[in-house]
């Protein structure tokens, strides 16, 4: 049995600069048509260093190198949308299509495409050389310029303004190769080929995105490996959802079509330049031009837009590791409902199989002895079931034997099941198979277990792992390793996603991993943390970045995971957890809220109930999610992307589109907040001030700052202690008034009903619109003015 193997970074040869080079110098057209142009590429192969007689490896390096010799190529440009480019560049004489998982969509074709074809003589931006022919393609909302010779691409608005240069020479005249432009190098003794690219990098420029990572919002100045890793905690760069995709302040964003391990460099090789590397043998990429708000609309019409998880997943999840009975999750769930601790899933984690972690998809029929007669009970008391399980199974079981049956394990090398050795249960020491999502009778097996226990009552299974798929096994598909690595939570989390759907009409899942495209499958929740002050606001940074991916759901473990947490942690934790799409307890020890002391029980209570009353703003705001592609935890920058001081805050950030949640992230009860522009309405005094300014705020351990945005619609539902306990009467509607003109439209849903709501501010005139329904509006007006308020007539 063999484990991964341990080459997984090919693409960090290109720090060493010891790797043969092939970087496009010129190109030549040889069709431009529709949309589409095609251009013959020749490049030239270079190594930087000697090759010394003195080297081992010198037989291997000249062998691969060839030096001086001229690779012809093939480089396609499709603009597939009026504001989008795809680019695929690969040696030889065709690019590959290049059909993924990953894209699921189409967009609307471009309304103009022209082609112009120039051969004046013009200044090159590198110094005294000229540019001679290019290619100029024109739409309704781009310029791009094809520079021929020597090569480089400049994308451009309708105005003028360079949103984005691609490849062309290097911007140091000394060449030192310290920018990798398009092209392939070989790297390593066996020549392994890396594609490349190098992408502008501006001065007055942000980049986010490339995953969950646990590290500075804005990436600029970071080297970010972009491949799946169990990350061990949420403080370091390794990632459990790795995104290729990355989005600008500067008018555009970049998503790689490959499944491959890559390396960006954003401006950490060269500081005028983002640099990726992926361990693929041709280029395919697209660009994406707009807003942060326009590229991640476009982004997800391509790769697939989320679905809004059933309104029951909103409320509070109850979860650690790990509950083993029947009888203590019931007496859990009496003792929650007893001190008035609202929530609406239990999780049964590691130990609802017959051994521990022993993953056979049956509950242990002494601990559980009548499954669907426990569920009944839960759900009695108004509460869900979530269960645990992995994609890594010991042998010993029925189920390993059922799977092992139909080939349905990753193999290795020699045909034998690949041992990943993931397995913790005490004292196992046998194989431990990596079920092949690839295959299809793998799939059915799997599908038809999870059946029986959506069957028994079950709503919702935890993917959780699926980041060790090996990268040296071989898959029923023929996918190689390499690209399956990080394609695997795409394949895991949609067969599970799928037949949730089937059985129980939402395809809601609880996931760790993710790829692009992931998106498709919520909810994802943030990992394994620990249970300190330190771990808080890299955890927080993860999933605004993983927001700004085209997720708009994420949660995490409140009170961190691996360790023991104290009261006082604990509340500050649950006061910005319950701030988010989806709200779980989870982790080792006591995780029961009412085990705590009675102040700690009190808080969290009054967060809990806060929660609760905001599920129709929850709800309402998870749907326009949804359909916008944007994060319900979301970085200041998507909301305010010109103003500057949003682009590196990451302990701040919006729920959905008018809360500003500011968490307390250590032992104190002061933090600096920044309010961006507009007025803003502290939520707990209704005082107005304005923003554009950094402020002091004081909050003790009861109060976490939190802020309503100018324009907010803040509808409030009635303490419940689960979603639709009781039908709603009355809604309690904040209006957080304009200073100025705007106007803020929301679909509220309340019942069954969804209830539009508009609220108009013009020329010092106040209007709010409430749509035809019998569910009383209270309105509270904030902020100084008088509001008309008005309903659809039939009410």
């Amino acid at each position: 049995m063999r484990t991964k193997s341990t080459n997984r970074f090919i693409t960090r040869h290109l720090e060493t600069k010891d790797v043969v080079r092939a970087t496009i110098v010129r190109a030549e057209v040889l069709e431009a048509s529709d949309s589409t142009l095609l251009l013959k590429t020749t490049a030239i192969r270079a190594m930087r260093q000697r090759i010394s007689s003195a080297d081992m490896e010198m037989i291997n390096q000249f062998e691969r190198s060839r030096l001086g010799v001229e690779m012809e190529g093939r480089l396609r440009l499709d603009l597939v949308s009026g504001d989008v480019l795809r680019v695929r560049y690969a040696e030889g004489d065709a690019v590959p299509e290049n059909p993924t998982a990953m894209v699921v969509g189409t967009l609307p074709p471009p309304a103009q495409c022209t082609f112009d074809l120039q051969t004046d003589a013009k200044p090159f931006f590198n110094g005294p050389a000229e540019l001679g022919a290019r290619l100029t393609i024109t739409t309704e909302a781009l310029t791009v310029l094809v520079l021929l010779d020597p090569f480089r691409m400049e994308i451009r608005d309708r105005s003028g303004t360079l949103l984005c240069g691609i490849g062309g020479p290097e911007k140091n005249n000394f060449c030192f190769w310290d920018s990798y432009n398009t092209g392939l190098c070989r790297a390593g003794a066996e020549g392994t080929p890396v594609a490349v690219e190098s992408i502008d990098l501006f001065p007055d420029m942000a980049v986010f995105g490339l995953g969950e990572k646990f590290i500075k919002l804005n990436k600029v100045g970071q080297t970010i490996d972009v491949n799946m890793d169990d990350t061990l905690g949420v403080i370091t760069p390794r990632s459990y959802k790795n995104i290729p995709f990355f989005l600008t302040t500067h008018g555009f964003g970049v998503f790689f079509n490959h499944y491959a391990q890559m390396t960006v460099w954003v401006g950490s090789m060269a500081a005028t330049d983002v640099q990726v590397a992926v361990d693929d043998d041709f280029l395919d990429y697209f660009v994406f031009t707009g807003s942060i708000k326009e590229i991640l609309a476009r982004y997800a019409d391509l790769t697939g837009k989320s679905v809004l998880p059933p309104k029951w997943s909103f409320g509070y999840w109850q979860s650690k590791l790990s509950y083993h009975t029947a009888v203590e999750t019931l007496e859990v769930v009496r003792k929650m409902r007893e001190a008035r601790l609202p929530m609406d899933v239990i999780h049964l984690d590691t130990d609802w199989f017959r051994t521990p972690w022993l993953c056979d998809l049956v509950f242990d029929d002494e601990r559980f002895h009548d499954p669907a007669g426990y569920i009944r009970q839960l759900n009695a008391l108004g509460v869900q079931l979530s269960v645990w399980q992995l994609p890594y199974l010991p042998e010993g079981t029925p189920l390993f034997e059922e799977i092992e049956a139909v080939d349905g394990f990753v193999k290795d090398a020699e045909g034998e099941i690949y041992n990943v050795h993931i397995c913790f249960t005490p004292g196992f020491s046998g194989v431990v198979g990596v079920v092949d999502y690839t295959n299809p009778a793998a799939v059915d097996i799997l599908t038809a277990y999870f059946r029986r226990l959506f069957r028994l009552g079950v709503k919702v299974i935890k993917t959780d792992f699926g980041e060790s798929a090996p990268s040296d096994g071989i898959y029923h598909d023929g996918t190689p390793g390499r690209h399956m690595h990080n394609a695997y939570p795409l394949h895991y989390n949609r067969a599970v996603s799928q037949v949730t759907s089937e059985e129980t009409g939402h395809g809601l899942v609880w996931a760790r991993s993710a790829w692009a495209g992931s998106q498709r499958y919520p909810v994802h929740w943030g990992g394994d943390s620990t249970p300190n002050y330190f771990n808080m606001t890299p955890q927080l940074e993860g999933g605004l970045s993983f927001g700004l991916c085209g997720f708009p759901f994420w949660s995490q473990d409140i009170g961190g995971f691996l360790g023991s947490s104290n009261d006082r942690l604990l509340t500050r934790w649950l006061q910005w957890g319950v701030f988010l799409s989806h709200a779980r307890m989870h982790g080792t020890g006591d995780r029961e809220l009412y085990a705590f002391a009675p102040e700690t029980v009190r808080i969290c209570r009054e967060f809990l109930n806060l929660r609760y009353r905001l599920l129709p703003y929850i709800y309402g705001m998870g749907a326009r999610c949804v359909e916008t592609a944007l994060p319900m935890a979301r970085a200041l920058v998507v909301e305010y992307q010109d103003d500057p001081t949003t682009w590196n805050l990451g302990d701040q950030y919006l729920f959905g589109e008018s809360l500003l949640v500011a968490p307390i992230m250590d032992d104190g009860t002061r933090r600096r907040v920044y309010l961006p522009q507009g007025v803003w309405t502290d939520w707990w005094t209704h005082g107005r001030m304005p923003g554009g300014c950094w402020i002091e705020v004081e909050a003790p351990l009861d109060r976490m700052p939190l802020y309503i945005r100018e324009g907010g619609l803040i509808p409030l539902g009635p303490v419940q202690q689960y979603v639709d306990e009781q039908r709603t009467e009355v809604v309690d509607l904040l209006v957080s008034l304009y200073a100025g003109s705007g106007h803020t439209h929301f679909t509220i849903p309340v019942n069954d009903e969804w209830i539009p709501v508009d609220y108009v501010a013009d020329a010092g005139r106040h209007t709010l619109t409430i749509g035809e329904t019998a569910v009383e509006f209270r309105v509270t007006v904030l902020g100084e003015g008088t509001l008309s308020v008005q309903q659809t007539a039939g009410v």
